[in-house]
Order: C-alpha cells, then sequence, then structure tokens
C-alpha cells in the first residue's frame, strides 16, 4: 500500500500537471507560416504596395475583431474578399489571437513623440474633423484599445478605408462612431489627412 507520503507526492505532481499552461501558438511562426509576409513584408511594416496596411505594433485588440471580422464576413470592403479571407478561413480563433499579440509586440509604426509636418494642412483637418478625439495626438494614442493607430499607416490604405466609411461599404466593428464624422468630410480634405497621417514619423 503506498504511503502517505508517496500519495501527497503524486497529488502534488498530478497538481502540477494539471496547471501547466497549454504551449501559446508562437505568432511570429503563424505569421510566416500563413503567407502573412507575401503582403505585409517579413517584419509587417513594408506591404508589398500601396493600398496594404502596415501592420506593425497596431493594437492587438484591434488586429483580433478585424481578423475575426473578415473571417465572419462582417468586414468585406475592398481587397479583402479576394485576398485575406481565404488567408483567415481555416485559421482558429485561438492562432487569430497569437497572431494579434505577435504584431502588437513589435513596436508602433512610430513612438508617442513623434510628429508630422507642423503646417501639413492635414494635421489641420484632423483636428477640426475630431480625429483626435477617439485617434489621439498625431494618430498615435488611441483612446480604446479596440482603435486603430494611424500614424505612419500606408495613405493610399488610409485614403481607402476613409472613402469605404464614408460610402457604407466597411461596416464592421466601431465604424457606426465614424460615418457621421466622414460625412462631414470630403474627398481632397481625405487626401489630405492620409498624406498627414502617412507621413507622422
Amino acid at each position: 500500500m503506498p504511503s502517505s507520503w508517496t500519495l501527497a507526492a503524486a497529488a502534488v505532481t498530478a497538481l502540477a500537471i494539471t496547471a501547466t499552461p497549454a504551449l501559446a501558438a508562437d505568432g511570429k511562426a503563424l505569421f510566416a507560416d500563413k503567407g502573412c509576409t507575401a503582403c505585409h513584408g517579413e517584419n509587417a511594416r513594408t506591404p508589398i504596395q500601396a493600398g496594404y496596411p502596415v501592420l506593425a505594433g497596431q493594437n492587438a485588440a484591434y488586429v483580433l475583431q478585424q481578423l475575426k471580422d473578415i473571417k465572419s464576413g462582417a468586414r468585406a470592403n475592398g481587397q479583402i474578399p479576394d485576398t485575406m479571407k481565404p488567408v483567415v478561413a481555416d485559421i482558429a480563433e485561438s492562432d487569430l489571437g497569437a497572431l494579434a499579440d505577435y504584431l502588437g509586440t513589435l513596436g508602433r509604426f512610430a513612438d508617442v513623440t513623434a510628429h508630422g509636418p507642423a503646417d501639413s494642412p492635414g494635421r489641420q483637418l484632423y483636428l477640426t474633423k475630431t480625429c483626435i478625439a477617439c485617434h489621439g495626438k498625431e494618430g498615435n494614442k488611441p483612446v480604446m484599445a479596440n482603435y486603430p493607430y494611424l500614424a505612419g499607416q500606408d495613405k493610399a490604405y488610409l485614403l481607402q478605408q476613409m472613402k469605404d466609411i464614408k460610402a457604407g461599404l466597411r461596416k464592421n466593428g466601431s465604424v457606426a462612431a465614424m460615418q457621421p464624422v466622414m460625412h462631414l468630410v470630403s474627398e481632397p480634405e481625405m487626401e489630405a489627412i492620409a498624406d498627414y497621417l502617412s507621413n507622422v514619423k
């Protein structure tokens, strides 16, 4: 018959095994294995063409929600149905979370002390059109974790998202809060804002 010490040791071992967390998915490996580098670049900062977003340093909560929305079809604007949806279709939600977390560790597009051109017309529009209220100074301090950083983002991508939000083609997430604002912004103004934000270094 096992001694009380042996039983106690077995219980501790069993507890240790059940308390050991499952190995987390490797977001960096997933980013490479799932082909994300093909469009967004090896460092997630160098998209292969204008109109593809910079992902490095983006809020993990925001990225995760976008990936889920793309997978479910809630976000289907622009090139997403043809390019992104097939990529994320078979990725488990836990792996989507690992991807989002990895991208969030890469560092922001620009740091909180970054500045865009002070005399930029887009900078003034960014302030007067109230973009600063949600995305923060220089597009680099969003007020909520599920709001995106905009500083240093690709200009063509920013412009297309603003157009799609205004036209009602992008409807997911917190876009409903942006639509009333975008209806007050003309296309030339959108272009100026996108140009300013893309040049925040």
